[in-house]
């Protein structure tokens, strides 16, 4: 029983991984490849009294493509503490800018994804073991 409950913190770590770099893969490719980019500025029109339109095409891109990049980096396990913080810098650019648009928000589906890149980031990535970048370590003879 022991030696069962002994992987409780990795399995626990790589399923906290796994869901919010499935998540935010997701929602980029939704952006991306269903909606397009274009049909996202819709939204960051109502910015527009605060920002040059550039700057929200740059927001716009930069977002999807840290979602996109960063969550795959996490699904295999890649880099995890630099998706994370590329994860987490999208998460307060969204929260400036649903807070520009509307005083109120739904922000039930920004805490699960803030609570999962939290969780994360505060607990050792030493603790993490299942992710590729440890394999490839070890293959070398070194630590990720």
């Amino acid at each position: 029983m022991r030696k069962v409950a002994a992987w409780n913190r990795p399995v626990a770590l790589l399923g906290a991984r796994l869901v919010i770099g499935l998540l935010s893969a997701q929602l980029a490719m939704h952006k991306i490849f269903v909606e397009g980019l274009l049909a996202q500025m819709r939204w960051f029109e109502a910015l527009e009294a605060w920002f040059p339109r550039w700057m929200l095409w740059a927001t716009n891109v930069y977002a999807a493509a840290v979602e996109l990049i960063a969550g795959a980096l996490l699904v295999v396990g890649l880099a995890r503490d630099l998706a994370l913080w590329a994860i987490l810098s999208v998460l307060v650019i969204v929260t400036f800018g649903h807070g520009l648009e509307a005083g109120v928000w739904d922000i039930e589906q920004m805490i699960f994804r803030l609570s999962l890149v939290l969780l994360l980031l505060l607990l050792l990535s030493e603790w993490d073991v299942l992710r590729l970048d440890r394999l490839l370590a070890r293959g070398r003879g070194g630590r990720a």
